[in-house]
C-alpha cells in the first residue's frame, strides 16, 4: 500500500477515491468505481470540511437513529444542511432552540463529531472532526480542512496526458515512492532529505 494518493480526473470532472471511517462504533466504507458516480469520497475544494452522509455509508435507520439520540444533547454539535444539496431556510441557531422532536426529524439536520478512524485511499487518519447527516444521501465531501494539511500537486500527467492528482500528508512527503511519483507524472523534482 502507498502513501499517497494517486488520483485521475474522472470523466465528470471529479477527484474520488475509496473511503472508509469508523463513527459511533459503526465502521463503513464508500468504494470507488469510475462508472458509478455517487461512490467513493469526492475530492472538494469548495468544501470547508468533511460531510458525510450517513445513508451513503449504507448505515441503517437503527443506526442513525441511535446515533441521533446520542448526539442530541450538546446541541452546539448541531447544525442545517446548506448548499448544493438543499435549500433549508432555517438558520443553526433556530435549529438548535427547537425541542427534541423537531430536531430529531428534521430532514436537513448536521451533527458534528468525530471520526474515530478515517482512510482516504491509502491516506489514514485518527480523530478527525468530520458533519455527518443523517438524512440525506449523496456526496461524502473531503474538504479543505484535511486538503489544506496535504502535500498536493495536480498537473497533466506526463505518462498518460491526463490531468493528475498526486497527495500525501506532510509528514510522509519525502517518501520516495512519492518523489518518483511527482518526478514520472509532473515532472516535479524535489529535494530529497539526506540520509
Amino acid at each position: 500500500m502507498t502513501d499517497f494518493l494517486k488520483l485521475y480526473l474522472s470523466k465528470s470532472y471529479e477527484f474520488r477515491t475509496d473511503f472508509e471511517a469508523t463513527i459511533f462504533g459503526i465502521h463503513s466504507n464508500s468504494i470507488y468505481f469510475p462508472f458509478i458516480r455517487q461512490t467513493g469520497i469526492k475530492i472538494d475544494t469548495g468544501a470547508h470540511g468533511i460531510l458525510i452522509p450517513l445513508k451513503t455509508l449504507g448505515w441503517d435507520p437503527d443506526e442513525i437513529a441511535k446515533f441521533i439520540n446520542a448526539s442530541i444533547s450538546d446541541k452546539s454539535k448541531l447544525s442545517v444542511l446548506h448548499g448544493v444539496e438543499s435549500t433549508n431556510s432555517l438558520s443553526n441557531a433556530d435549529l438548535r432552540n427547537s425541542d427534541e422532536n423537531f430536531i430529531k426529524n428534521y430532514k436537513g439536520l448536521v451533527i458534528s463529531t468525530i471520526a474515530d478512524d478515517l482512510r482516504i485511499g491509502s491516506l489514514r487518519f485518527k480523530d478527525v472532526p468530520v458533519r455527518v447527516t443523517p438524512y440525506s444521501t449523496g456526496n461524502i465531501l473531503l474538504g479543505m480542512d484535511i486538503l489544506k494539511d496535504l502535500d498536493t500537486h495536480i498537473g497533466i500527467d506526463k505518462v498518460s496526458g491526463k490531468t493528475i492528482l498526486l497527495s500525501t500528508q506532510y509528514e510522509n512527503n519525502d517518501n520516495i515512492d512519492y518523489i518518483k511519483n511527482l518526478e514520472l507524472h509532473l515532472g516535479y523534482t524535489k529535494n530529497r532529505k539526506s540520509a
